[in-house]
Order: C-alpha cells, then structure tokens, then sequence
C-alpha cells in the first residue's frame, strides 16, 4: 500500500461527497471517477470490494466506503478524512435545504423538483449497476447469479443483507471447493 497524502484524500472525498447525489449505488460511479479513472488509487474490482462492504454494515454507505478507502490509502488519519470530507457537502446542503424549505414541502415548485430528480436517480442507479455488472462479473453464471439475486430483491422475496450474506457464503463454498480440488491428487 502507497500512503496517500491526507490533503489529497481530504479533496477527493470532497469531491465525491460533492457529486454523489442520490446515496448508496448513485455513489458508485463517482467513486469509480475519482479514485478509479483520475486518482488511480483502487482497481475496480477493490472499489466493489469496498462498496460491497460498506453495503453490507448499518450505516450510510458513502460514509462506510470514505471510512474503508481512508483507511486502506493512509491509516485511521485517511479514514477520519475521509468520513469528514465526504459528509461535509451533504452536511451544508442539508442546512441549506432547511433554512430555505422547511415547512414548504408541499410547494409545487418543491415538489415538482423533488418529482424530476426521482427518474433522474433511478438512471444513475441503473447505470451504476451495468457498469458495476460490466467489470465484476466475468462469466456467465455470475450474470444468472447477479440476476437471480436482482429478482428475488425486486419480488421482495429477499431483503439485501440476506441477499449479501448468501452471496458470501456462496463465495466462500465455491472457494472452499476450489482448495479441495486443487489439494486433491
């Protein structure tokens, strides 16, 4: 691991923070821009790692990842500047949003912005997802898989942290059987 300079990290989570409209997988390709494309610092199999992860423990998301990937590039300093960094702009638009909008919710004007931006998030998400899809699953059974686990989440037949844990221990069995057949003489 290079140790990345602080201030560095602290202007590229800005950044992210700065640009992640729409939480969780609406993060995704931002995180891929910055860290994956411009600064270089993770492969985009480590940031799925590291979305994966900060999916799968309480929290919010970015806030995880930031926490992950600071770590992984300086330490608990990285880390700590990475969570402060990434919270900042989200922090002062929701102060802003506050002052400006509360007690407005039912506005036209609020809630016909509020109304544009839901297809607008929905779009980001897809294409965070095909781009995800695109660069982690390089056969076709991880696509049936990836797909089977999309239904069963969209039927509500499966909630995502059981979705995440099957998907680990499925992960870990074919590992586990992998070692077995290359042990075996």
């Amino acid at each position: 691991m290079i140790r990345q300079p602080l201030h560095s990290i602290f202007w590229s989570f800005l950044r992210i923070g700065a640009g992640a409209f729409g939480g969780g997988m609406a993060a995704l390709p931002v995180f891929d821009a910055e860290l994956v494309a411009r600064r270089r610092w993770l492969s985009p199999a480590e940031t799925a790692e590291a979305y994966a992860i900060s999916q799968s423990v309480p929290g919010v998301i970015i806030v995880n990842f930031a926490v992950l990937t600071g770590l992984r590039l300086a330490g608990k300093r990285g880390a700590l500047a990475a969570a402060v960094a990434v919270a900042l702009p989200a922090f002062f638009v929701i102060l802003a949003l506050a002052v400006l909008v509360a007690g407005r919710w039912e506005n036209r004007w609020v809630a016909a912005a509020l109304a544009g931006l839901r297809p607008a998030v929905v779009a980001i998400v897809a294409g965070a997802a095909i781009r995800l899809g695109c660069a982690n699953l390089r056969s076709p059974l991880l696509w049936l898989a990836a797909a089977i686990g999309a239904g069963l989440m969209l039927s509500r037949l499966l909630a995502p942290v059981p979705l995440i844990l099957l998907g680990a221990a499925a992960g870990l069995a074919i590992h586990l059987i992998r070692r077995k057949k290359e042990a075996a003489p």
